[in-house]
């Protein structure tokens, strides 16, 4: 199963190490994420660290990991949906990527936005394990 894996879920991976870990990390599932993610995750390493209560060593081995698994797509291959995202997203236009990569793949967004839920492209954490526990039958 292919998702477009939104920075919420990412971040909230590191946080509450919960389940979510345990679904990324199914070989049913197959991550993308737009390039962009990468730096704005790591711009919030501090936070991160503080709220997780990671140690330094921690956070950059569950760091290389995550970017071990998800495979983050450059803007240019998928540029040409852009406009499509801007217009279903309207005034929401910092997720415009994520649904651009979204429409590209022709797959959901794994996410914790109500916005993609609400235009039809999000999966919940509850939905995604569902899924992929379908694919092990």
């Amino acid at each position: 199963m292919n998702l477009v894996l939104d920075s919420n879920v990412l971040f909230r991976t590191l946080i509450s190490r919960g389940e979510i870990i345990e679904i990324l990390f199914n070989k049913n599932l197959r991550l993308f994420a737009p390039e962009k993610l990468k730096k704005e995750f790591l711009s919030h390493r501090k936070e991160i660290l503080q709220k997780s209560k990671l140690s330094e060593q921690e956070f950059n081995e569950l760091v290389s990991l995550l970017f071990n698994i998800v495979e983050f797509v450059p803007t240019n291959e998928y540029k040409e949906y852009i406009p499509k995202a801007r217009e279903l997203l309207k005034t929401h236009l910092k997720d415009v990527e994520f649904l651009a990569l979204a429409l590209k793949l022709d797959c959901l967004i794994w996410t914790y936005e109500e916005l993609f839920f609400d235009i039809g492209f999000g999966i919940s954490t509850k939905q995604t394990s569902s899924k992929i526990n379908l694919f092990e039958l």
